[in-house]
């Protein structure tokens, strides 16, 4: 009876890759990014991406409002493995940022994998199967049918949901309603009356755009933006209106050593004021005097205005930018500026707080968007939890990948990634290498399941709360950063540099993951004793090194 029971090894070679199931959760920057990783780094694995919109893009594709561009340069925003020598300019605006992230889907066969038009409407962990079980909307079938993964990955990104403002009466506005994410290109502004609700970056962009053709500008502010100079202003000699000649791109083309010098230049050189960032710093008290002069100069030192839009707070507590025209803009004799808060949105206009009413044409919303980072849909794991309902109060992650309570499940772009403190690509590159190298584990030991353990959580919450105190982005201000509140945890940016977070990721520590395994003997990973490459007839010497051969 003994020998039936036997523990038997398995005849195949150590690490042979169990074949996976993985599914990803969005065609934007990091889902492109996964699509072209995933054919370099996978093997023996299925894989799917769910986008909801017709086109992949994510953010470069759903946001179209006047002026909508980067304020980052441009050879700065690209993959690590493939720069883009055509960039028209400096600063480039959203269209051609989507056609550049468009051209890299089709250029490396993403779309193969990609099914548009599929929005996924809950996720669920099933126990018995160690996998996800997914419900996804085919919205051109208007049909609902499900999937299965051993892996789900999360690339919805941050600045997905779009949301209107919480403001009493927004819905019985009689005129054109637009919010700056779901924007309507056939709308005429020309000689209307408009609000813009807001001073966030997609405003700042807005109003400057409007001013001109409107007949009245009203800008609505509840708290002031930091408007600097030019991101890497020292490498656009003409500020925002820096082109690249015909024989520039000719040579970014040709002289390929060239070009990855630049690109390298660009990078490191947006890269080199992380100081600035901490609190007390040199740099900050320089950026304070600095920016608050220019602010004022280009405010034409309206002391009313200076008083009211030069921010109190430290300079990086809400995300600073350059503003192009923005200041400018405000002191036009067609624009007003209202920072006393708004009572209610009635039928013809906004109510202000002080009572002074405000009729309107046209309310744009220049909002933003749900940065709680709660899924947009249900995503249920171990015991029935729910991950909106166990993030209410805070994400509570483990290095932006992982939550615990749900196994297998990876994020990209999640709670305290390097949004705003550096290279945004860079860090989307270093949470799919890491999810990758997580599947590669589970593939290659016999691991059914991976779930970051609960006190592993508690002591790197705790940690990113002692460093963010000594972080201008929990000083005194309302900010994304903190969910759109003064005072609460900063679940933005990452507790340091890009730099930094690559690093920290770079290897997974496995030792943080309570592991489920596939088979009884968590070590019959092992085989029958021979490796994949020596049956292969692969060069097994490749490890000797002789000096000066």
């Amino acid at each position: 009876m003994g020998s039936i029971n036997r523990y038997r090894f398995a005849q195949e070679p150590i690490h042979q890759p169990q074949r996976k199931r993985l599914i990803c959760i969005g065609a934007g920057l990091a889902g492109i990014g996964a699509a072209y990783q995933y054919q370099q780094h996978l093997e023996n694995v299925d894989f799917v991406i769910y986008e909801k919109n017709a086109d992949v893009g994510g953010t470069w594709l759903e946001n179209r409002y006047p002026g909508c561009a980067c304020d980052i340069p441009a050879h700065g925003y690209t993959y690590s493995w493939e720069g883009n020598p055509n960039w028209s300019r400096f600063y480039v605006s959203a269209e051609e940022i989507f056609e550049y992230f468009k051209g890299c889907a089709v250029k490396w066969n993403c779309m193969k994998y990609i099914r548009l038009s599929h929005r996924v409407t809950e996720a669920r962990w099933s126990e018995q199967k160690s996998q996800w079980l997914l419900k996804i909307e085919d919205s051109t079938t208007q049909t609902i049918f499900e999937d299965q993964c051993d892996v789900l990955l999360s690339a919805t990104g941050i600045l997905n949901k779009w949301q209107w403002p919480d403001i009493q009466g927004l819905s019985r506005f009689e005129g054109k309603l637009l919010h700056s994410a779901h924007w309507d290109k056939e709308y005429n502004f020309e000689g209307k009356s408009v609000a813009v609700i807001g001073a966030g970056s997609s405003a700042i962009q807005i109003a400057p755009s409007l001013q001109p053709v409107v007949k009245k500008l009203t800008n609505f502010i509840r708290s002031p933006t930091w408007i600097t100079p030019e991101f890497s202003e020292s490498l656009a000699k003409d500020g925002r209106d820096t082109k690249f000649s015909p024989e520039e791109i000719e040579r970014f083309n040709k002289d390929k050593k060239y070009f990855l010098e630049y690109r390298k230049l660009v990078q490191n050189t947006g890269s080199s004021s992380f100081s600035l960032y901490y609190k007390g710093s040199e740099l900050q008290k320089q950026s304070v005097v600095k920016f608050a002069n220019l602010m004022r100069e280009r405010l034409g030192y309206n002391e009313e205005l200076c008083e009211k839009l030069i921010p109190k707070f430290p300079v990086g507590c809400r995300r600073f930018t350059p503003g192009n025209g923005y200041l400018e803009s405000l002191i036009q004799p067609n624009v007003q500026v209202v920072c006393t808060g708004i009572d209610e949105i009635t039928p013809s206009g906004i109510r202000a707080a002080d009572g002074t009413e405000h009729g309107f044409d046209a309310i744009v919303c220049a909002t933003g968007f749900d940065c709680s980072h709660r899924p947009a849909f249900p995503v249920i794991g171990r015991r029935g939890r729910d991950l909106a309902e166990s993030w209410k109060e805070q994400p509570r992650h483990y290095f932006s990948v992982a939550a615990p309570g749900f196994p297998n499940y990876f994020i990209l772009g999640g709670p305290n990634s390097p949004i705003a403190n550096g290279s945004l690509i860079s860090g989307l590159e270093t949470e799919i290498n890491y999810a990758f190298a997580c599947v590669r584990k589970m593939q290659t030991e016999n691991v059914a399941s991976m779930e970051v353990k609960e006190e592993v959580v508690d002591e790197f919450l705790e940690h990113r709360d002692s460093l963010m105190d000594a972080m201008v982005w929990s000083g005194g201000c309302r900010s994304w950063y903190k969910n759109g509140t003064i005072n609460g945890p900063v679940i933005g940016p990452w507790i340091g540099s890009t730099w930094h977070f690559n690093e920290a990721l770079q290897t997974p520590r496995f030792e943080d993951y309570d592991m489920v395994y596939s088979k009884r003997n968590r070590f019959s990973y092992l085989g029958n004793g021979r490796t994949i490459g020596e049956l292969t007839g692969a060069d097994m010497t490749d490890y000797m090194r002789e000096p000066g051969a």
